[in-house]
């Protein structure tokens, strides 16, 4: 059993913390946000020095390159599903055929 002190009770209870707002903090957050805009991206400053062009003509390059990453992912999984079709295509068929004139797995389909 715990031994309750009734004064630290009491300071607790009694205890209010108050924060001091930051009188400029909106202010400041929209001073970041408008150097944030005009900052190159990282991606195109890297393509900016390797390039020797200014980096605000690669703002463009890493929307492009990602949505081209996705189609080309979407293409190779569609792509790697007609694959698998067709090669499994000839078995499936065969297995579907035998189970029609065979006694034995005829029973095991009508269970």
């Amino acid at each position: 059993m715990m031994d309750r002190d009734p004064n630290l009770s009491n300071v607790l209870r009694s205890w209010r913390h108050t924060v001091a707002g930051a009188p400029r903090f909106n202010a400041e957050v929209w001073t970041r946000i408008e150097a944030a805009r005009d900052a190159p991206w990282t991606v195109a400053e890297f393509l900016a020095r390797r390039s020797g062009l200014p980096a605000q003509e690669f703002r463009w390059a890493v929307p492009v390159v990602a949505t081209l990453a996705l189609v080309f992912a979407m293409a190779a999984g569609a792509g790697a599903g007609v694959l698998h079709t067709r090669l499994t295509e000839n078995d499936r068929m065969a297995a579907a055929y035998v189970q029609t004139i065979d006694p034995l797995q005829l029973t095991g389909v009508h269970r």
